[in-house]
């Protein structure tokens, strides 16, 4: 039914028309598969190896490292993966979808798979859903904490993002936001 998933990644996106090459890569993919009740099916959790080195924001951010990466398998080797786990799916959710849909987008687009990878046709942003409520855009960490009362441990790595949105999407499920 439904897949939440997260990235991290070397970067931000440049502006329109910038070199495919020197757009962002993911450097981490997670992601996991909902049934009807919003109850885990599945999880894919992959580190990527992005082929450049990682600044070191971005290090300082995710705590990933160069080191981490350097002997795991770059995105073309894990496509056929991401992809089978995308197949069949009608629901895809992320925290500021446009971010992680448009890196993902570059990586296909590297390779020339655009138009190969299975979208969900529904797609839902929760920093858009968040907006029509608070009446502004909020941070994975601050719904978060607000909606459980919990502090969102683990922030910038993908699976620990993931789960947290889980529970904020069934917040907002709850309260008849989606």
């Amino acid at each position: 039914m439904m897949i939440v998933f997260d990235l991290e990644t070397t970067g931000l996106p440049l502006a329109d028309g910038a070199d495919i090459n020197l757009q962002p890569r993911i450097t981490e993919f997670g992601a996991i598969k909902l049934d009807h009740q919003l109850k885990e099916i599945s999880m894919l959790e992959l580190l990527i190896n992005p082929g450049i080195p990682l600044d070191p924001k971005v290090t300082k951010i995710t705590g990933l490292t160069d080191d981490m990466l350097k002997d795991k398998k770059p995105f073309v080797a894990r496509l056929e993966e991401i992809t089978n786990f995308f197949l069949g799916e009608r629901v895809l959710v992320a925290h500021n979808l446009p971010f992680d849909r448009i890196v993902l987008q570059f990586e296909l687009e590297r390779l020339d798979k655009m138009t190969m990878f299975p979208w969900p046709p529904e797609q839902i942003c929760t920093v858009e859903v968040g907006e029509t409520i608070w009446n502004k855009k909020r941070k994975l960490v601050d719904l978060y904490k607000e909606i459980t009362g919990n502090e969102h441990k683990g922030a910038h790595r993908s699976i620990a993002d993931v789960r947290a949105l889980i529970e904020i999407v069934k917040w907002y499920r709850k309260n008849g936001h989606i």
